[in-house]
This record gives C-alpha cells, sequence and structure tokens, in this order.
C-alpha cells in the first residue's frame, strides 16, 4: 500500500512542478510583447498586442523541456511498479493528471491575467489559444502515454 501511494506522490509531485513551470512559462511569453494598437467596441476597449517570436519560443521550449527532464530524472524509476499494481491506481493515475491539467489551465489563466490584464488581447489567437488550452491537454496526453508505457514496458 506504501508503495501505491508514492507512485501518486510521485506523480503529483511532478505534475506541481509543471504546472508551476507551465506558468511561469506563460510569463516569459509575454516578455517583450509588441503593442498593436487599440481596440473599441461599445462595452470593452483595450489594447491589443502580439508576441515576441523568441520569447514565445523560449517558454515553449521550457515547457517541453521541463516535462521531458522531469519525466526522465525523477518520475520515470519512480513508475516502474505501476504495472504490479491494482487497476485502481491504474485509474487514479491519468484521474490525478486530468485534475492537474484543470489546475495548469487555472494557473496559465491567472498568469495571463497578470501581464496582459481582462480587458487586452495577445495575437495571434492561435498562440494564445495554444499556450492556454493546448498545454495543460499535451500535459494529459503526455501522462496517459506515460503511464501505457510504463505498464507495457515492465509486464513484456
Amino acid at each position: 500500500m506504501k508503495d501505491k501511494f508514492k507512485i501518486l506522490g510521485a506523480e503529483i509531485l511532478y505534475l506541481l512542478a509543471v504546472t508551476v513551470i507551465s506558468g511561469l512559462a506563460t510569463l516569459i511569453q509575454t516578455i517583450a510583447r509588441i503593442y498593436d494598437g487599440d481596440y473599441s467596441s461599445f462595452i470593452w476597449s483595450g489594447s491589443n498586442y502580439r508576441y515576441n517570436v523568441f520569447f514565445y519560443i523560449l517558454g515553449v521550449v521550457i515547457f517541453v523541456g521541463s516535462m521531458i527532464a522531469g519525466y526522465t530524472f525523477f518520475l520515470k524509476k519512480r513508475i516502474r511498479d505501476l504495472n504490479q499494481s491494482d487497476m485502481i491506481l491504474k485509474i487514479l493515475f491519468p484521474v490525478i493528471a486530468a485534475i492537474f491539467a484543470v489546475i495548469m489551465l487555472a494557473a496559465i489563466v491567472c498568469c495571463l491575467l497578470i501581464v496582459v490584464g481582462i480587458s487586452d488581447n495577445m495575437r495571434p489567437e492561435l498562440l494564445f489559444n495554444l499556450t492556454t488550452f493546448g498545454w495543460p491537454i499535451f500535459t494529459l496526453v503526455y501522462m496517459t502515454v506515460v503511464e501505457i508505457i510504463a505498464v507495457k514496458k515492465w509486464n513484456g
């Protein structure tokens, strides 16, 4: 039973670190944002900004690099016994990943609100959505694949 909690604890620590790094990488992406003009509508008005390409890519590299490095150096060794555990642990593993994907979404939104504010926009929207929604989805898919590989690798 103690080993089961160690596996889940390692996953939680890993995902907590990834969530913090995703927030920091999001903040890095907004460094040197470029003013692109104002907009005004009946209710809202604000400013449009564009991402600085260098800092946007740097944020992506930091996020993805930290996920891969964290898995390689921290999580990979600790989830080896996942295949020998009960089905409940194999179900809890992606459930915890889904919970942290939602927490990551909230963290990214909070970080963007701190820098951009509620009435300003980041352009292009594709990059904004890729960071805001893509990173939590990527993390969930990545953790599911990691679990499948861990179970298959150590079974056969």
